[in-house]
């Protein structure tokens, strides 16, 4: 099983997203880690406060910018409470690490959500 950190919060709700299946895409950078995913794997996604989603990873595309990459995934399938591609692409670039992505590319996980710790309210 893979496991990378999660930004969540309730201005930031990704878990909600991915565990309600409408945010599909998970956006990495392009890092070794992240390039050993294969179609198939199980992928945590955890916050700092303990909430997780357990997801199957069922494909993974590689892009050079993260422009590049909500054209083609959509950027409803990343962000799905943004109102616009720009605001997306600002959520994105506000990210810790993602000055990497001119130098390293980043990749779209796609995700299936098999388990969640998340409630729904």
């Amino acid at each position: 099983m893979y496991k990378l950190n999660m930004t969540d919060s309730e201005k930031l709700p990704f878990l909600k997203y991915i565990s309600q299946g409408v945010k599909q895409i998970e956006c990495r950078v392009a890092t070794d880690y992240v390039r050993n995913l294969k179609a198939g794997d199980i992928l945590k996604l955890e916050s700092n406060s303990g909430n997780f989603v357990l997801c199957e990873v069922t494909h993974l595309n590689f892009y050079k910018n993260f422009e590049d990459m909500l054209k083609n995934e959509g950027f409803k399938n990343a962000i799905p409470f943004a109102s616009s591609f720009d605001e997306a692409l600002g959520i994105y670039k506000k990210f810790k690490g993602a000055n990497r992505v001119a130098d390293l590319g980043c990749y779209a996980i796609g995700i299936k959500c098999l388990k969640s710790s998340i409630k729904e309210q």
